[in-house]
């Protein structure tokens, strides 16, 4: 039972004791039987869980008792006609089970307000223990030591854990068999995995994208193994699931297109061993039955399929710039994913497999605060070298890739300043070099005084490290963001771009020949719609004369612009655009392009990232020559800085998908494949005029092997039970009103829905589910008959 909190009005009541007709609502749907109701009194509880605690057979139940700081068990003496008596003298109390009820009520301090609660095996004796969270904040897990015996809480300090009822869970994630702990934190899931000798390892973190509200561990592609759901109830894709795969890793998120919703639960409803979800829309109240299914993308355009959008969490920085790069690190023809953790001087690589998935991350120790990473086999002897830009430590270093794999601590490079920024390309056919740009502190003289001056340089180092230095413009004042080498005035010879937040565009333009030391001319050009805060750039061939352009964007509509001479002497440099491509409205604000080849056409498919819709554009070149949108393909997360083209699956180069590059988080969209949805089965909304589905669970409740769902109507207090027929048809069957309301309020001021939660398990001892309900301080039972 997964809800999100909801605020309703808490009135006294009188409960109602029906009938095992339980006012049915007609013949041909009262497909259900049972017995009772029994009723429980057990003080006001929460987070109602059903197991075997004592290994006599029988559910037992496990309730949370905040108001008394402690867990409440009702033990199951169903048929046992030998306990010994528990009588008291004088007047029972109110909430106290009269001797010979069928639980037998015991407690454990917990000496804290519990927000969840799990009940699970998590050291392998097959006893159920108990791990719960709450305030204060900290993880505490006691063990089942048989004969109702407990052992002392296992603490962990967790302090960013959610206080929420569905932030804790268990479940087997790593395909070892023992079913592992998860505790949802405020930026990352803690994973406790259970150890083969019993007990569980010290908590481990993983990441997630955006916010979450709800974690579970279930199979979703019906595969065998567990795999990782996340959920944001208020979110336009409020299921995001990872799946594990054969090496019992999990892979990237894949987010679900869907209204929000209210709740869910999720089961194998028709024994397919596929899980069924089912969910109440957030808004409507309607109730749907579906599952997660593949199916093939649509053509877009050019070739292309509207492919599967994946994003990989990444450990959490608080930089604003972390180093990332897709480059091939093991020479198997696919580029990898290099990514640095700043804060913890560690350089992750996550190597990409024939399928393109990614495999789980290697680590190596590098430079701390590596803001910029760049690969390049620099020195031409078949291994890449890796360069990093730590911020921190104020260097550059290179590291070198080991025919292992391993990637050794960087060397720095002798650097005459500060590094800012820094790029590795061909300044001719074979002479691949490394360009920094520093800045350091000179002391000069003027008029008899010594005057303090900050001096910025390029550097440009060989495969022989010997470095060719040359001063640039004292106006050059900004932090530089980006750097690279692009032949921007289309002369066949290799230029360096920068690009710097309110500053002009700086063009480094390569010399024909170098001329007083200096290799590039030093240009500072005027961009389309001027400086801008965050700028960036792209590279795309859009006229189909085989030069690509440089693309340059002015919040809605980019234009591509080669680097033009006056003719005069010197010569005034200026942007020659050769043409404009427009977002798909006014509003659009574009942050990032990249093109894809398109096949038969000598104009590739550009991709634009509009930040504001939340949308990559889809750009095509028509027959007149003019660029227009002609799709637009939805985001479900959108925190990127910067987009590229990758060849994924392929070792051949061709770039084949859209890379979006982010601090926390590193996304692509496939343009070939097949996509994951939600496809619904079937809906359904309640008989019930004005009501009010608040939840829902499941469970075999009419022994014909076919889960039904039961859902809680809080507006009127009703059972409303719903058939989940062949081949897959919601179809109404028995409700009836759990309790009716008085006109005055009851004691506890608390305004929470009643009734507000369910579960269905056989508490009676006869193999047949039984539904039991928690509503206000009572446990009621139905036995199934």
């Amino acid at each position: 039972m997964f809800e999100r909190p909801a605020v309703l009005s808490a009135l006294a009541v009188f409960l109602v004791a029906l009938p095992s007709g339980l006012g049915a609502p007609d013949v041909a749907t009262n497909r259900f039987g049972f017995r009772g109701p029994e009723v429980f009194p057990v003080e006001y509880c929460a987070s109602l869980h059903a197991a075997d605690l004592d290994g006599d057979g029988l559910n037992d139940l496990v309730l949370v008792n905040n108001a008394r700081s402690k867990i409440t068990l009702l033990y199951n003496q169903t048929g046992r006609t030998n306990a010994p008596s528990q009588a008291k003298v004088g007047r029972r109390d109110i909430n106290e089970l009269p001797p010979g009820a069928r639980f037998r009520l015991e407690s454990i301090a917990s000496e804290k307000r519990i927000s969840s609660l799990v009940v699970e095996d998590l050291n392998g004796d097959h006893r159920p223990d108990l791990a719960y969270f709450g305030e204060p904040k900290e993880l505490v897990v006691q063990f089942n030591q048989g004969a109702n015996a407990w052992s002392s809480p296992k603490r962990y300090d967790l302090g960013d854990g959610l206080l929420d009822a569905n932030a804790l869970a268990s479940g087997d994630l790593n395909g070892d068999g023992r079913p592992d702990l998860l505790l949802l934190g405020e930026k990352h899931v803690y994973v406790l995995y259970q150890k083969p000798d019993g007990g569980l390892a010290e908590p481990e973190k993983l990441p997630y994208t955006g916010t979450v509200r709800a974690v579970q561990v279930l199979d979703i592609d019906g595969d065998g193994r567990n795999d990782l759901l996340l959920v944001n109830w208020d979110n336009p894709n409020p299921f995001r699931f990872r799946l594990q795969d054969s090496r019992h890793q999990l892979g990237p998120e894949i987010h679900l297109p869907l209204a929000p919703v209210r709740s869910y639960w999720t089961d194998d409803l028709d024994g397919d061993r596929r899980t069924e979800f089912a969910w109440i829309a957030a808004k409507s109240g309607r109730a749907a039955v579906g599952n997660v299914v593949r199916k093939a993308g649509e053509s877009v355009a050019g070739g292309l399929v509207d492919g599967q959008f994946s994003v990989l969490p990444l450990p959490r920085t608080e930089k604003a710039r972390r180093g990332l790069v897709w480059a091939d690190i093991d020479g198997d023809g696919r580029p990898d994913l290099l990514v640095a953790e700043p804060e913890g001087g560690q350089l992750l690589v996550y190597p990409q497999q024939a399928d393109g998935s990614l495999a789980a991350p290697r680590t190596f120790p590098t430079l701390s605060g590596v803001s910029d990473i760049v690969v390049s086999d620099w020195n031409q002897d078949g291994q890449p070298e890796v360069f990093l830009l730590s911020a921190d430590e104020k260097q550059v270093g290179m590291a070198t890739v080991e025919r292992s794999g391993r990637i050794a601590f960087p060397k720095p490079l002798a650097m005459p300043g500060r590094p800012l920024a820094m790029a590795a390309g061909e300044l001719a056919p074979g002479k691949r070099v490394l360009a920094v740009i520093c800045e350091r502190e000179d002391k000069r003289q003027k008029d008899g005084k010594t005057d303090t001056v900050v001096v910025r340089e390029l550097v440009v180092l060989g495969r022989d490290l010997k470095a060719t230095v040359q001063t640039l413009n004292e106006n050059f004042k900004g932090s530089p963001g980006t750097m690279a080498f692009q032949d921007v005035d289309q002369d066949g010879r290799a230029d360096l771009v920068v690009l710097t937040p309110y500053e002009k565009l700086k063009v480094l333009r390569q010399l024909a020949t170098p001329a007083d030391g200096r290799v590039f001319e030093e240009i500072d050009v005027t961009p389309p719609g001027g400086a801008s805060d965050a700028p960036w750039m792209a590279v795309a061939d859009v006229d189909g004369d085989g030069k690509p352009e440089l693309l340059l964007a002015q919040k809605n509509f980019v234009r591509a612009v080669v680097l033009k001479s006056d003719g005069s002497q010197p010569p005034a440099w200026s942007f020659d655009v050769r043409d404009q491509i427009n977002g798909a409205g006014s509003s659009s604000r574009i942050v990032g392009a990249a093109a894809l080849p398109a096949g038969g056409s000598r104009s590739p498919v550009l991709f634009l990232f509009d930040a504001d819709r939340k949308a990559l554009s889809l750009c095509t070149r028509g027959t007149n020559g003019v660029w227009q949108v002609t799709r637009n393909l939805p985001l479900p997360v959108t925190d990127f800085a910067s987009i590229a083209p990758l060849a994924l699956e392929s070792t051949n180069g061709t770039p084949n998908t859209v890379v979006l590059l982010g601090a926390n988080g590193v996304a692509w969209k496939r343009f070939s494949g097949d996509v994951w949805e939600m496809a619904e089965l079937d809906g359904y909304e309640t008989p019930i005029k004005d009501g009010y589905l608040h939840d829902v669970v499941s469970g075999d409740l009419n022994a014909d092997g076919r889960r039904d769902l039961v859902f809680l109507e809080t507006t009127k207090a009703y059972v409303d039970l719903v058939l989940f027929e062949k081949p897959h048809r919601l179809a109404p069957a028995n409700r009836w009103q759990v309790f009716e309301e008085r006109t005055f309020r009851q004691r506890r001021q608390i305004e929470v829905p009643e009734p507000r939660e369910a579960i269905v398990a056989d508490v009676t001892g006869d193999g047949r589910a039984d539904l039991v309900i928690l509503v206000h301080d009572r446990v009621i039972v139905y036995p199934q008959e």
